[in-house]
Order: structure tokens, then C-alpha cells, then sequence
């Protein structure tokens, strides 16, 4: 009995909370309906009378994060930064690989540098927020190799070459493109300065994003330098990455628009751009239709699975038989998200890190390499044990140990007797 009253006494209270909601509201719908109703203007971010352009203040203030400061007055040239002749790789100052730093054009030319590795940290996509992180996060994940200086024989070698790159090539860190964390645009433009920066001194920029809108300035920073439709576009990617509308929900540069963005402003022919490992669903087979209209090329991950990826790649060669110059966008998810889940759009269905490995080498040593961006690793998404990140490292040390094999002469095929099995 006493049980029914407490519980009725409940229902009492609740009820007369509810009353007293209701009252609120009414009261405020009230007040809303006695308001001015006025329309107060344009968000301050648009162009009063179009709301598609917006207004950007342009001043030192919003400019510092891509101000360069002043030189500190030595000498130019790569810096070495590490204090140890020879240590492991969890010691000492992060860098890609542990080479030296170079910070300006000087640098690189006073070095001689064929290779100038930065970091592109955008995260344009929703998936991909993280990945401003993955270039600090290639830098400093452990794997086998750094033992001291980078020209040292045992520093880091290629598995099945035997060859160590960095005694062939002369390699720095580049530092990073400033980012912007609130312009997109402005980010994309400062990754094309850099790129341009390399390219013009006749280094390879090997860029490290970052999303996979960074070669909406990378690209561009490489015809810049070499000049339109004379540089192929070969794309690494689970996803076709095409999008003929030119924007998805409004935006201008995202994942989906470089090459398109690319070809519809004359920087590369259409029969040149090809790509590699497409695995999942587009929405509606006009999209290769469109990709087919302009000439270009597709290897899908079904093909790629019944041809054999040697037979996928000696196709390659013949769509790129006219021309030599070649830059490489290559994204991670490629590979199957077994062997790459740091990353935002991954695939459980993707290639085989054993069975592109030596491609890539092959592939770099056969063409000549002007540009490579290594995109969308997202370490928020990776593992304890940075699989993906050792995964993205390795991937990039193929493309390394391939041009350096072209600068010593050697064959694009070559694998080390030792290695081979031969006697």
C-alpha cells in the first residue's frame, strides 16, 4: 500500500514536470513569434550579394603560418642533426629515415640532392582528419634500418636488391609544407610551392601526406616545372577517385578531383593518366565511362587477381610507351586493409604488399620518377604496432631503391643472386 502511494506521488510529480515543460515552450514560441524576425545579414565569412565567394582577410596575422623565418646565417647545405655516428633507430632527432635536413632551395643545390622527402599534412575528409599526424608519425614509427648515418652500408637496405639507396642518393628530409587548418585551398597552394621548390632544382619531391587531395598541389607544382601533358599520372588506389561534377557537397579540392581537375585544365593528357588496384564500388558505371572517354586507363583489382600483377604492369609500360617522365600518387588502401588498416577508407579486398613491392622498384627504375606523393595514412585508425605506418615507409622505400638502381645503371629487374637463389 505504501508502495502504490509512493509511486502515485511520483507519477504526480513527473506529471506536473511535464506541465512546466510544456509551459516553457509555449513560452518561448511566445517569445519567438512576438520576435523582430530579421534577416541580419550575410555570415561574415561570404561576399555581401554572393554567398558562393567568400571573404578572406589577408594580412601578416593570417599569413604567419606559412612565414618563413630568416635564415640563421650558415652555410648552405643539407644539416646533419643527429649527434651519433652510429645509433638505433629509436635514438636521436626524427627524421624520415635519419637523414640530414635541408630547409631551402640553397640547400638542396649546394647538396646536390636527388631525393627531398616532406611531409603534406592535410585532412581534408572526413575519414581522414588524422592524417595531419602521419608525417610525424612515418618519421618516428620503428622498423629495421637506422643505424646511423643513412650513407652507412648497414643502414638501411633493400630486401631483395641488397642495396642500400641512400650510398647512391643523395636524400634529406625537407621539413613540411605549412598547413593552414582552416583553408584547404591555402595548404594545397603552399604543398605546390614546396613541390615546385624541389621540382625546379631537379630533385624528386617525395611527399608524405596528408589526404588525398595533396596532389591538387603536388601535381600542379610538377607541371609548373615540366610543362603541360609533358608528365604521366599514375594512381595507386583502391577507389577510382574521379569526379566529374568537380566538387563533392560544394567543395573544390578533395580526394576525388585531382585527376579530373588535371586533365579539364590540359596539365596531362588523358591516355597518360592510369591507375591501379580500383576494388570498390562507384556510384554507376558512367564513371568509367567518362574515365574511358578521355582515354585513360584502369586496372581493377578483379583483373589485376586473374591476369597476374606482371601482366597488369607490362600493360602499364605500353600505355605509358610515348612518354617518360612519371609522377605517382599512391594510396595507401591500396593494399588490403589486412595488411593496412591506418587508414580511413580502407578495402578488405587490395593488393598484396609481396606481390607490388617488386613492381614498384621495377616500375621506378624502368621510367623516370618526377614527383611521388604517399597519401591517406591515418595513424588514429593504425594499430599498437604502427603496421601501416612501417607499411607506408617500406612502400616508399621501394620507389627509393628503384630510382637509385636507375642512377647506378643497374637493370630494373635486378634481384641479388643471393637473394634469387641462384649459385
Amino acid at each position: 500500500m505504501i508502495m502504490k502511494k509512493s509511486l502515485t506521488a511520483l507519477a504526480i510529480a513527473a506529471s506536473m514536470g511535464l506541465m512546466a515543460a510544456d509551459a516553457d515552450a509555449q513560452m518561448l514560441k511566445d517569445i519567438a513569434e512576438a520576435g523582430p524576425n530579421e534577416n541580419i545579414g550575410p555570415m561574415p565569412h561570404e561576399v555581401p550579394g554572393d554567398p558562393s565567394k567568400m571573404n578572406i582577410k589577408q594580412d601578416k596575422s593570417t599569413d604567419i603560418w606559412r612565414a618563413e623565418r630568416e635564415p640563421s646565417g650558415r652555410a648552405a647545405g643539407p644539416m646533419e642533426v643527429q649527434r651519433y655516428q652510429l645509433q638505433m633507430e629509436n635514438v636521436g632527432i626524427n627524421t624520415f629515415y635519419k637523414l640530414p635536413v635541408a630547409l631551402t632551395p640553397e640547400d638542396l643545390a649546394a647538396g646536390e640532392i636527388d631525393i627531398a622527402i616532406f611531409g603534406a599534412p592535410t585532412g581534408a575528409l572526413p575519414g581522414s582528419h588524422g592524417s595531419v599526424w602521419a608525417p610525424a608519425e612515418v618519421r618516428s614509427t620503428r622498423d629495421y634500418g637506422g643505424y646511423g648515418d643513412p650513407k652507412f652500408p648497414l643502414s638501411w637496405i633493400e630486401y631483395e636488391t641488397l642495396i642500400a639507396p641512400f650510398t647512391i642518393l643523395n636524400a634529406v628530409d625537407y621539413g613540411d609544407a605549412g598547413m593552414n587548418a582552416y583553408n584547404q585551398a591555402q595548404t594545397l597552394e603552399e604543398i605546390r610551392r614546396m613541390t615546385r621548390e624541389v621540382a625546379s632544382i631537379g630533385a624528386v619531391p617525395f611527399v608524405v601526406g596528408g589526404d588525398h587531395s595533396v596532389p591538387n598541389g603536388t601535381f600542379r607544382g610538377i607541371v609548373d616545372v615540366y610543362g603541360k601533358k609533358n608528365v604521366a599520372f599514375v594512381h595507386f588506389d583502391a577507389h577510382l577517385d574521379r569526379d566529374q561534377n568537380m566538387g563533392k557537397f560544394g567543395t573544390y579540392y578533395h580526394s576525388g578531383t585531382f585527376m579530373d581537375r588535371a586533365f579539364n585544365e590540359g596539365m596531362v593528357e588523358g591516355r597518360h593518366i592510369v591507375q591501379y588496384g580500383m576494388a570498390t564500388p562507384v556510384f554507376g558505371e558512367d564513371e568509367y565511362d567518362a574515365v574511358a572517354a578521355q582515354g585513360g586507363k584502369v586496372y581493377h583489382h578483379h583483373e589485376i587477381r586473374r591476369d597476374g600483377v606482371e601482366a597488369i604492369f607490362d600493360k602499364i609500360y605500353e600505355d605509358l610507351a610515348d612518354i617518360d617522365l612519371v609522377y605517382v600518387s599512391f594510396d595507401i588502401d591500396t593494399f588490403d586493409m589486412s595488411y593496412a588498416p591506418g587508414t580511413g577508407s580502407s578495402s578488405p579486398i587490395g593488393a598484396r604488399p609481396e606481390d607490388l613491392f617488386p613492381m614498384l622498384r621495377e616500375f621506378a627504375a624502368t621510367k623516370t620518377i618526377v614527383g611521388v606523393d604517399f597519401v591517406e595514412y591515418n595513424p588514429f585508425f593504425d594499430n599498437a604496432g604502427k603496421q601501416t605506418a612501417r607499411l607506408m615507409r617500406r612502400t616508399m622505400f621501394q620507389f627509393l631503391t628503384g630510382i637509385a638502381m636507375r642512377k647506378a645503371g643497374m637493370e630494373p629487374d635486378f634481384v641479388h643472386p643471393r637473394v634469387s637463389g641462384e649459385p
